[in-house]
């Protein structure tokens, strides 16, 4: 049995490569309710296999609960190397592998979300994203203000008809999208490149000193006393605050 993430994408691989294996759905809302069939199915002898739609199950794709699962049961895991978005972006970003961090989707709630970017770039290393076309302008966005002036990689598409690989500086990369629409469609890996110890230091030195100033003080004095005391410049500290493309 093959324990497809849909059933009609995975069936048109299937048909051309000549299987005929009976599918079973098996996608991110079913994987918990599913589990227990799994198991009973291997118990009886069977052996399954699991598969995406694209990518590898597991990586920010379905699989992870029911892998963690079998395992603990004693069952064995087979991988079976497979394409993998995010690698096949990094191998050709011109970034470094080692470090590199991989994030997969951010969260979709703004205040997590900026949380969780602010703790990524606090790494040295390359940093690796996964974002949908309807969130890559509010990513792109965000890069430019808290990840002014490091090197980005939209990879759009992957191994697909419309393939492109787009290299910009953060402070760039909403005003990529925005002057044509059409940029603005398909599956992204976003790759930040990796910055020295010493200026990632700074940087999250400083965006914990403007946090902490801004919690008792208007932005522009926050933001002014923040730029004295690490150097980063005032008026990109208090666009942070404000989120104020003018400012």
């Amino acid at each position: 049995m093959i324990l497809a993430e849909d059933t009609r994408v995975s069936g048109q691989i299937l048909k051309a490569v000549g299987v005929s294996t009976r599918m079973v759905s098996f996608n991110a809302h079913s994987e918990a309710g599913k589990s227990g069939k799994v198991l009973e199915s291997l118990e009886a002898g069977q052996s399954l296999a699991l598969i995406s739609d694209a990518g590898t199950p597991g990586i920010s794709d379905p699989g992870r609960l029911l892998i963690e699962r079998v395992a603990s049961e004693g069952y064995r895991v087979i991988p079976v190397p497979g394409p993998s978005a995010f690698i096949a972006a990094l191998s050709v970003s011109g970034f470094s592998a080692a470090p590199s961090h991989f994030f997969g989707f951010l969260s979709t709630k703004s205040s997590a979300r900026d949380k969780e970017l602010e703790q990524a770039l606090g790494h040295t290393g390359t940093l690796i994203f996964y974002e949908a076309p309807h969130r890559i302008v509010d990513l792109a966005r965000r890069l430019d203000q808290q990840a002014n002036g490091r090197r980005v990689v939209f990879a759009r598409e992957l191994t697909k008809t419309h393939e492109q690989l787009i290299r910009v500086v953060a402070g760039e990369c909403e005003a990529w999208f925005e002057a044509n629409p059409d940029r603005i469609r398909g599956e992204f890996v976003v790759l930040v490149g990796g910055v020295s110890t010493e200026r990632a230091t700074s940087s999250v030195d400083a965006d914990h000193i403007l946090r902490v100033l801004a919690r008792e003080l208007p932005p522009s004095k926050a933001a002014a006393l923040t730029s004295e005391l690490t150097g980063v410049p005032k008026r990109e500290l208090y666009r942070q605050l404000t989120n104020d493309p003018e400012a």
